[in-house]
């Protein structure tokens, strides 16, 4: 048997297009895209960084997270309060939400009145257009024969 060589053809070629093309426009939701992922990556990077910083000065931080029974029962307090003052003012935000709801709602209930008297005042104006034109007119009689 005789070995044959064959000759491999060229490999396919992308079409790439020439040097002075214009720019490739890339659609909103692409650029969307792109924006997302890019985003994503800056995170892990930033992620990533706080990670290995966490590990160099792991030792030191070894040693603050040792706490007293003291410290915990300090840090509940601290943690109690803020969450009272988180409530007084959510109650707060909520009040001045009802606040401004009321003061909206009478805002569009005077809007509307004014635009009822507005209306009311047309009407009353054409009115007395008609009432004015009313004698003018000549009436027809009619006989209606029962």
């Amino acid at each position: 048997m005789q070995m044959q060589q064959m000759r491999a053809g060229r490999a396919p070629q992308v079409p790439v297009p020439p040097a002075n093309a214009a720019p490739l426009k890339v659609s909103r939701e692409m650029q969307q895209q792109l924006r997302q992922v890019r985003h994503s990556a800056f995170e892990r990077h930033q992620e990533n960084a706080q990670w290995t910083k966490e590990l160099l000065e792991g030792s030191n931080r070894q040693n603050e997270s040792v706490r007293t029974a003291s410290d915990l029962a300090a840090s509940q307090e601290e943690l109690q309060k803020r969450i009272e003052d988180k409530e007084k003012s959510t109650d707060e935000l909520e009040q001045q939400l009802v606040q401004q709801e009321q003061a909206q709602q009478a805002a569009q209930r005077s809007a509307k009145g004014g635009g009822d008297a507005a209306t009311l005042k047309e009407c009353e104006e054409k009115l007395e257009v008609e009432r004015k034109l009313l004698p003018n007119k000549q009436r027809k009689m009619e006989i209606v024969r029962l």
